[in-house]
């Protein structure tokens, strides 16, 4: 990911933060004003989207350190973190709470005051996070087509879940808000909060459904996933080149949307190799190499012995200086 990338994540979480905090206010006055269910859940998944969007923030911010002694390979990873800490908040938060209230307004049988203020706050949350969502689809559409990908393989293959994780919420929201006018529109008309309940369980299930499509996706970049792209691209120009006699095996990391780590070992041709040595310096050569390999196994379990969680060591030698 460019730093242009970077930025236009970061702009698509601030859209969302600052939309999020003005709707969740919003829909809050709402929920005092009429005792919708609809729209206090409404109000618990603003709350939790401007929590949510505010830890992706922070991930976006604390991956960009640079490393330093303790993290080789820097903090990108905490992206990835901070996104899984968003979706278990979101869980919480928002589709349990949001479910156990629903369950107790039908069990007491509350009847909500619908009036205009309160579908005129369902109309304001429409157009902000209507906003929030087209900046999102916006750039979640450049990255998109800067990796030259079709829409539900980016979903699937995206490194950056971050502005994944803002446009899924907010199309979310918006669904949401839907189901809400939908059943504050039947309570008003028929005089039943069955309506109005239902909607906001409907609500809450789609927060679970959020929590949960979030949380997978951030979870197999903490796993230590493989850049499958890296080693298709590897693979391919290591095997066409004439000084490799065969590609043994490719490793691979993915450390953030920027940065991945390669491992692999390769089987180089002899003629390739020894081209232009005599057949004394080629079999020294051998000789060296062997040697060389030995002094690496040894290196290895020498490592290995004193700390057997070490379990896989790649040692690489520099030339004397």
């Amino acid at each position: 990911m460019s730093h242009s990338e970077d930025e236009g994540s970061t702009k698509a979480v601030v859209t969302a933060i600052i939309g999020n905090a003005v709707v969740t206010v919003a829909k809050f006055i709402g929920f005092a004003l009429s005792g919708s269910s609809a729209l206090l859940a409404e109000a618990v998944h603003s709350l939790a989207d401007t929590a949510n969007q505010g830890l992706l923030y922070l991930g976006l911010k604390r991956s960009q350190r640079a490393a330093d002694g303790k993290h080789h390979f820097g903090y990108g990873q905490e992206r990835y973190f901070w996104n899984l800490v968003s979706a278990v908040t979101i869980f919480f938060l928002g589709c349990v709470y949001t479910i156990m209230h629903s369950l107790e307004q039908l069990k007491y049988g509350h009847e909500p005051e619908m009036s205009w203020i309160a579908f005129g706050i369902i109309a304001f949350a429409f157009v902000v996070e209507g906003y929030s969502f087209f900046v999102a689809f916006k750039e979640f559409t450049r990255q998109r087509l800067a990796e030259g990908m079709g829409f539900l393989q980016y979903v699937r293959e995206t490194r950056d879940p971050t502005t994944l994780a803002v446009l899924i919420e907010d199309s979310v929201a918006v669904l949401g808000l839907f189901f809400a006018a939908v059943g504050m529109s039947l309570a008003a008309y028929t005089g039943s909060a069955l309506f109005d309940i239902g909607a906001a369980l409907a609500i809450g299930l789609l927060m679970g459904f959020l929590a949960f499509f979030l949380a997978s996706t951030n979870k197999k970049y903490l796993l230590n996933v493989s850049d499958e792209e890296i080693n298709q691209i590897a693979l391919k120009a290591w095997s066409k080149d004439e000084r490799v006699q065969a590609v043994r095996h490719i490793r691979s990391i993915i450390l953030s949307p920027e940065e991945s780590v390669v491992m692999a070992e390769l089987e180089l041709r002899e003629e390739a190799l020894f081209a232009n040595m005599t057949q004394e310096e080629v079999q020294l050569a051998i000789q060296f190499m062997r040697h060389l390999d030995t002094v690496r196994t040894s290196l290895e379990e020498e490592v290995h012995k004193a700390a057997s969680e070490a379990k896989h060591i790649y040692v690489e030698f520099g030339l004397p200086k």
